[in-house]
């Protein structure tokens, strides 16, 4: 592990710790939050250990289009990189509880993101804290469409790219379900969940959605796909090809 990486995750313990723990908020510390942030966007390709360009070996050496390749984990948070082959992608999954923090460190990709409001039998506001420590109101309300069926809003549609200023800052209500995929080329991006997925217990497993029409209706609606298929880190891959 570089020193750049190492002092990353040294931040990242101690953004994310407090959270963890359930004894403070990131709103408590945004300047912590704020100089996470910096570190991770001043990262490149060799500071992971890369080579740039970083290319996937031939398809008929590793077939999947997207792989995944692990950089550290502890209770607190998980850090790895994704490698999407060009007009790959993630298919629209979940971080249940979780933060997450994406940084693309080579080519370009289109993020879709969705704010789940299906969580509570009535309409409550919950405060939400945004990236640099204000605050947000969030209505939850139980889907009215079917009890298998979550009822979403658009969070973000954007491009994520190397000269951005800043990571892709995903919380655990805002702009939690999200769809990943290549746009230019190859696309590289490192990849911070806190508190990690946890599919042992069963407390935050990656789901996956697909979007549902609806007759008359004009919220998005989204119903969970199949099982996570978990595999050592080493073999690590999912996604599809365009």
């Amino acid at each position: 592990m570089t020193t750049k990486i190492a002092k990353v995750g040294n931040l990242a313990l101690h953004v994310f710790r407090s959270h963890f723990l359930r004894v403070a908020t990131l709103t408590e510390d945004p300047e912590a939050l704020r100089h996470l942030l910096a570190s991770v966007s001043s990262l490149t390709l060799n500071d992971v250990g890369l080579q740039s360009p970083f290319t996937l070996p031939p398809p008929h050496q590793l077939n999947a289009p997207v792989a995944y390749m692990h950089i550290t984990e502890n209770e607190v948070f998980s850090m790895g990189m994704f490698i999407l082959r060009p007009g790959s992608r993630i298919p629209l999954h979940g971080h249940p509880g979780m933060f997450g923090v994406i940084r693309v460190m080579q080519g370009s990709m289109r993020c879709r993101s969705f704010t789940p409001l299906s969580r509570e039998p009535d309409i409550s506001p919950i405060p939400e804290s945004n990236n640099l420590g204000g605050t947000t109101t969030v209505m939850w309300r139980r889907a009215s469409a079917s009890p298998d069926l979550t009822i979403a809003e658009p969070y973000a549609d954007k491009l994520l790219g190397v000269a951005d200023d800043s990571p892709c800052l995903l919380t655990p209500r805002l702009g939690n379900l999200h769809e990943l995929t290549a746009v230019d080329g190859t696309v590289v991006f490192l990849d911070i969940l806190s508190p990690p997925y946890d599919h042992d217990l069963g407390t935050r497993e990656c789901l996956f959605y697909r979007e549902v029409d609806l007759p008359n209706s004009n919220e998005v609606h989204l119903r969970e796909l199949f099982p996570t298929l978990i595999l050592p880190r080493e073999e690590r891959t999912i996604g599809s090809s365009r």
